[in-house]
């Protein structure tokens, strides 16, 4: 540490540097332009045929269906007569090229049809229900939204099929496949099978509905609309817009040469009441100039909403520990979360070995796993570091939650978002572990569903919130941002790219990203390319702000603010936390990396980007 910070206490004054005020009161609009829709299938997508004209097709009539709702869609029809599963997975790079909002896939009925003279299906169904999970998992990883849908039912007098059948029979089972996979991939499924048997059972004879017996006149394709219309009205009503302000304050700057500030991130302390203030924790560490090289931690505290700050102090408890051979032990990445249910603050990190040349070691099982701290407001004092035991298994020989916002559940448990993997010589994968917390001691329960990717380093960095009651991570990757959600904090369906609302990439590569949620707003911070930003290390500076649409996860272009603005350094270590209801915090400290940097302005700065909500009364 320099000599300022070894002579006690430094309160510093918010506002060295720079004091910012960023007005969004037109973040309430949502306007997004039209929404484009793709229906993918089979002839019975494609409609048009004798006595079914273009503007008769439930692709044409759901265009209309929307518009007279005030819903500005586009709807464009790529079905194609006689296609199966297997053909169209070779047709979603040409799909994905439109860019749409949403695709519709409706496939079935070619696949499960037995030709004359032949004894079983064109497709088996286990295959089926493989490509067609292959279409909506390349579907999401293109950063679009899938809506299975089941094949309409054949009529009663439809001609059989080459077993002298009628060919619902075999058509059945690939409509239960076609569920199972929506189920399992949590994507919306609209279920004309289901609807047309319904129909038949109260007295509706199918042939009325259709021109052959299978393919649909203009009342089937009416029936087939008004089945589809409130699925895609509901994905395409853009969210209430969430009005905030944010300004951005400098807790301080720092830049000798000798090490950075870095990785600042806060959290309320528990305890106050009364409408009283909270104290608030910031976690924060010394980079040493060695890539991913850093000191143990330090704490800064505010009792004012950070009008003023006492620290940065070093943990003695939290500080490395020397092993034998010169190889330091420490912890990096750390977020601090309040656990109102013990009463403590509990921070979680990577368990990192160093060299004592700043080298990460991979030298001994288990080298790289998680640890925690818990620090009670009580006593004033933090316990020493301790390891989160995992399973056994070499699956967990690598497992980090490290950089994570995690969440506390109304039982005190905490659902941890790892990436993990035999190492770090192999693409990592994202998991959410259920641990237990009794304000001491932190014990592994439980883990859900493994995604992998296979692409650079994998997946890793995961955040984790809760917002209207499903669960939300967005997840790092060496060559885009993704996001999946989930209804219990364990099982989430496949992970889906990061787009704009317009089907453009986001462009948030190789870096974090992180969350706010207030009220119906579900927000996410990131930093992105395409910002005039090509002079920064992987384009980690503006640091931005943007409400999420959750039914379809993706970011809502007209709500975009720049909240830290650049200026030279990097900005891609940040952490993001609930302060009140009425304002949350983004902190971030400047990585100022050569003399480029400085003479843009940077100075090596902590700071503290406030968004305040402009309706206090939403949870």
């Amino acid at each position: 540490m320099g000599d300022s910070w070894r002579s006690g206490a430094l309160v510093v004054a918010l506002g060295i540097l720079l004091s910012a005020v960023a007005r969004a009161d037109d973040s309430a609009s949502t306007d997004r332009g039209a929404a484009r829709v793709v229906t993918l299938g089979d002839s019975i997508t494609k409609g048009v045929r004798a006595g079914v004209g273009p503007e008769e097709t439930f692709a044409s009539l759901v265009e209309g269906d929307l518009g007279a709702a005030g819903i500005d869609a586009e709807v464009i029809n790529l079905g194609i007569g006689g296609e199966r599963t297997d053909q169209a997975i070779g047709r979603l790079d040409d799909v994905a090229a439109l860019r749409p909002r949403v695709v519709t896939v409706m496939y079935g009925t070619n696949d499960s049809y037995v030709d004359p003279g032949a004894d079983d299906s064109r497709i088996a169904v286990d295959a089926y229900e493989a490509n067609l999970r292959e279409i909506v998992e390349t579907l999401l990883l293109r950063g679009i939204e899938p809506v299975l849908m089941t094949e309409p039912r054949w009529a009663d007098d439809a001609q059989p099929d080459g077993l002298g059948r009628n060919p619902n029979e075999r058509l059945e089972p690939y409509m239960a496949a076609c569920r199972r996979v929506a189920s399992e991939c949590r994507v919306p499924l609209v279920d004309h099978f289901a609807g047309w048997t319904e129909a038949r059972e109260e007295g509706q004879d199918l042939a009325a509905w259709t021109t052959d017996g299978c393919h649909p006149n203009p009342r089937g394709h009416r029936a087939l609309a008004d089945a589809l219309a409130p699925t895609l009205s509901r994905l395409l009503q853009a969210p209430r817009g969430v009005p905030f302000e944010t300004s951005l304050d400098t807790v301080l700057e720092h830049d000798d040469g000798r090490f950075l500030w870095y990785h600042p991130r806060a959290t309320t302390i528990p305890g106050h009441s009364g409408g009283r203030r909270p104290g608030i924790l910031m976690t924060i560490q010394k980079h040493l100039h060695t890539s991913d090289h850093y000191s143990g931690l330090s704490v800064l505290r505010t009792d004012d909403l950070g009008r003023t700050w006492a620290g940065p102090e070093p943990v003695e408890e939290l500080d490395w520990t020397r092993e034998p051979g010169g190889v330091d032990v420490a912890v990096a990445d750390v977020t601090p979360m309040s656990h109102p249910q013990s009463g403590t603050v509990i921070a979680v990190g990577a368990q990192v070995r160093y060299s004592e040349g700043g080298e990460q070691l991979e030298d001994r099982p288990r080298s790289n796993q998680t640890a925690y701290a818990v620090f009670d407001p009580a006593s004033g004092r933090w316990t020493p570091w301790r390891r989160l035991e995992m399973p056994p298994g070499e699956s967990f020989d690598f497992a980090r939650s490290a950089c994570a916002q995690f969440v506390v559940e109304a039982d005190g448990s905490l659902l941890l978002p790892f990436y993990i993997g035999r190492s770090a010589d192999e693409p990592y994968r994202v998991t959410v572990a259920r641990c237990s917390f009794d304000g001491r001691t932190l014990a592994y329960r439980e883990h859900g569903d493994i995604l992998a990717l296979d692409r650079a380093r994998g997946l890793y960095e995961p955040s984790l919130i809760r917002h209207a009651g499903r669960f939300f991570l967005t997840i790092r990757n060496d060559l885009g941002g993704y996001v999946t959600a989930g209804d219990d904090g364990l099982r989430y369906r496949p992970i889906k790219a990061w787009t704009f609302d317009d089907g453009e990439d986001l462009g948030s590569l190789n870096t974090q990203q992180h969350w706010l949620s207030h009220g119906d707003g579900l927000f996410l911070v990131y930093t992105r390319r395409g910002a005039g930003n090509d002079h920064i290390m992987r384009h980690r500076a503006p640091l931005f702000i943007a409400q999420v649409d959750p039914d379809l996860m993706l970011v809502m272009r007209a709500t975009e603010r720049v909240l830290v603005p650049e200026r030279g350094a990097e900005l891609g270590n940040f952490g993001a936390s609930a302060i009140d209801p009425g304002e949350s915090w983004v902190t971030v400290a400047e990585g100022v990396w050569d003399e480029e940097a400085r003479r843009r302005g940077a100075k090596g700065a902590v700071f503290v980007a406030r968004v305040r909500w402009s309706d206090e009364s939403a949870p």
